[in-house]
């Protein structure tokens, strides 16, 4: 728990510095090892984790840079949609990083190149709630991206680990590819060697992730295959056991050790281990002590889904599903009681990560599993002895393409069923794992401590309710990071209104995909009660189907009725003088757009939270904005801050203390212009391009809260 602590400590306050944690931190735990409590453990594995993760930080992190003539490695290949991700080791001199590449070439694993190079940090998320791509590369080590210009001096066959981990990525590509339809060798394929190759959407909605990769489930069924295989040959089970051992860790090398595979070779291990010494087994001191040591080599391995829902699984498996095991020992009971077990030990981080919970999911395993573990023994077997029969294999490949196809058709039969999904709010991660812990503390105490369990349950209700209920009671104005675009968010209780909704979907990035509806999901919201539409611009309307697909919508306003789009719903339109009252929110319309140009259609809405005024005017040209008389607090800047509006003397005039800007990242408008900035040089500025959300909260006074700190991870 330290450990965890420790790491969690480190992400939300990354720039602590260590003195001050080890100052805080050895202080109870001198006094609670005096003591001889527990609570000295916990406070060393704090300090330790926080301390490695910020010395692992400042050492790997990389500032951008350019370097010529660069020499670079290829050690991992995934395939995406349409190119091709690549961990690359990069060496010029004494200078040495792993870094990821993405690119449209079709390199190999263990070729070597010269290239100038650009490095860069990561993308990261801007918004809440959301994955952030820099927090999972971290968890692989890697604290940055490159870009190469053409590689040069191309020449292969310098490495040959590398070059075995090529051989299987492309053996195992090519016997499943061929023999296969494309869903059936996806899924293998993303099965065997981790890659995201299938929408498995319905999968992760049935909370059925644990039979992807992620959770290792293929892998403890490896051992499992070769151990019954030894059996069978009357091969001693050491021997046995140790063939399985070797056989695991030659796979967790060629597919680069993803934490689930390291959790069931090191299980195995320690278990082959006790066995060789002739001492008892205890699986979870051994589980504990395999997280304690990935933690301590790698704090942010929290970050890592694989990490999280494959000893969470583990857990499950050994810590409840003993308590839920049927004592007739019926295969349909004792296959429920261990399923149930293992989504009942997942279901606090199936909530974090997917934000719903299915209660079909206990029925999905128990008839996914047997199908599951039936595939997996066939695709090994194919694996082994393709080289050797090739075509004589034919139907095993038809009878495995109809098992996972079956397995895939269950899967989205089960998911349509509506009546079982229950959505939730995403909670933080501390929560998840308090949760975790609650369900596991729960079913192992004795029936003589049943009123201590009682009170503690009762006290975790308080604690969970009370912070679900201040959340409830939340009056806030956000302005969402959606890129180039508008889209801002008011949440008055349990009441959410939207001012544009941001867009459009390119070639490139969906926002609305990607963000909008994510965002908003992950808040737990299921209704809206109005979108403001300010003009028909499309990176201000671009996502108004998709929102009003994902949820429903209650009101649209907008003043003038010219995009098509917008004709299909039931419009109000709103007309200068109109006021509406919306729960604690007042709404005047002080602008009902102009015919003379598009940006001049924008709806200009004086907001009231409070007694604290705040001007949106859509993309309104600064001819315009000359002709509104009003003050205000706070001023959205129109058009994303186009040298086009926010003269200096309508900034004087409107007077806004606090000046929010919404715009993508090196856009190509040059948004927000110099001089605009120069204009609003006196006020207090917040930006989408460097701050991320902005979440202005009138709950308990005014304070403002921007998602990015300045820090590597926020």
């Amino acid at each position: 728990m330290g450990l965890l602590a420790g790491a969690g400590l480190f992400i939300t306050y990354e720039n602590l510095p260590i003195f001050i944690v080890l100052l805080l931190g050895s202080i109870p735990a001198c006094f609670a090892s005096y003591k001889k409590s527990s609570l000295g453990y916990f406070f060393v594995g704090l300090i330790l984790c926080f301390s490695i993760s910020s010395i692992s930080l400042k050492k790997e992190r990389i500032t951008c840079k350019k370097i010529d003539k660069c020499h670079l490695t290829i050690l991992e290949k995934r395939k995406e949609d349409d190119s091709f991700r690549y961990f690359v080791r990069i060496n010029k001199g004494k200078f040495s990083a792993k870094s990821v590449l993405f690119t449209k070439k079709d390199l190999h694993i263990g070729d070597d190149f010269y290239s100038d190079i650009k490095i860069k940090e990561p993308r990261t998320n801007t918004n809440p709630n959301l994955f952030s791509y820099r927090k999972y590369l971290a968890s692989k080590k890697i604290f940055s991206q490159v870009e190469i210009k053409a590689p040069q001096r191309l020449y292969r066959g310098g490495h040959f680990f590398l070059g075995l981990r090529n051989s299987f990525y492309t053996y195992i590509h090519r016997i499943f590819e061929k023999n296969l339809t494309k869903r059936a060798s996806d899924f293998v394929i993303s099965v065997l060697l981790g890659e995201n190759l299938i929408e498995n959407t319905d999968i992760k909605d049935l909370g059925l992730s644990h039979i992807l990769a992620v959770s290792g489930l293929h892998m403890d069924l490896l051992v499992a295959f070769i151990l019954f295989v030894c059996n069978r040959l009357n091969i001693n089970y050491k021997y046995g056991y140790a063939l399985a051992l070797g056989l695991a860790f030659c796979y967790g090398y060629l597919i680069a050790f993803p934490f689930s595979i390291l959790r069931v070779i090191g299980l195995n291990l320690i278990g082959f281990m006790a066995f060789l010494l002739k001492k008892p087994f205890d699986k979870i001191k051994a589980l504990l002590f395999l997280s304690s040591l990935i933690l301590l080599v790698n704090p942010f391995a929290l970050f890592n889904a694989g990490f999280i829902l494959s000893f969470a699984a583990s857990f499950g498996v050994y810590l409840i599903y003993p308590k839920f095991r049927s004592k007739r020992k019926t295969y349909t009971m004792d296959s429920l009681a261990f399923t149930g077990s293992i989504q009942l030990g997942l279901s606090p981080f199936i909530i974090f990560y997917y934000g719903r919970i299915n209660l079909l999911s206990i029925l999905a395993n128990f008839l996914i599993l047997p199908i599951f573990t039936l595939a997996m023994y066939i695709i090994f077997a194919l694996v082994f002895f393709y080289p050797l029969l090739g075509k004589i294999l034919g139907i095993f490949f038809r009878i495995l393409d109809f098992l996972v196809n079956s397995l895939l058709n269950i899967t989205i039969l089960l998911n349509k069923i509506s009546l079982f999904k229950f959505d939730f709010a995403k909670p933080s991660m501390i929560l998840a794992i308090y949760a975790f812990l609650l369900i596991i503390f729960l079913l192992n105490t004795n029936k003589r401590d049943l009123k201590k369990k009682a009170n503690i349950f009762l006290l975790s209700a308080i604690i969970i309710l009370a912070s679900l209920i201040n959340e409830s009671r939340e009056l806030s104005y956000q302005m969402i990071d959606i890129g180039q675009g508008d889209a801002f968010m008011i949440k008055d209780g349990t009441n959410y209104y939207l001012i544009d909704v941001g867009g459009p979907k390119d070639k490139i990035y969906d926002s609305g995909e990607k963000i909008l509806i994510p965002y908003l999901k992950s808040l737990g919201i299921r209704n809206i009660k109005a979108i403001f539409i300010t003009h028909e611009d499309k990176d201000h309307v671009g996502n108004l189907d998709m929102v009003c697909d994902n949820f429903k919508v209650e009101h649209i306003f907008t003043d003038q009725l010219n995009y098509e789009g917008l004709k299909k719903y039931k419009v109000k339109i709103l007309k200068k003088g109109d006021r509406l009252k919306l729960n604690s929110v007042l709404f005047d319309c002080i602008f009902d757009g102009d015919e003379a140009c598009e940006n001049a259609n924008s709806l200009g809405l004086l907001i009231d939270i409070r007694g604290i005024k705040i001007l949106s005017i859509g993309d309104l040209p600064g001819e315009f904005e000359d002709k509104l008389d009003t003050r205000a607090d706070i001023l959205k800047l129109s058009h994303h801050g186009s040298k086009t509006s926010s003269s200096r003397a309508f900034i004087e005039k409107v007077n806004p203390k606090i000046v929010l800007i919404s715009a993508g990242r090196n856009n190509s408008y040059g948004h927000p212009n110099k001089e605009v900035l120069e204009n609003v040089y006196d006020r207090k500025i917040y930006n989408t391009q460097t701050d991320g959300l902005v979440k202005m909260d009138f709950s308990h006074g005014f304070k403002v809260e921007k998602f990015l700190k300045g820090g590597y991870f926020r």
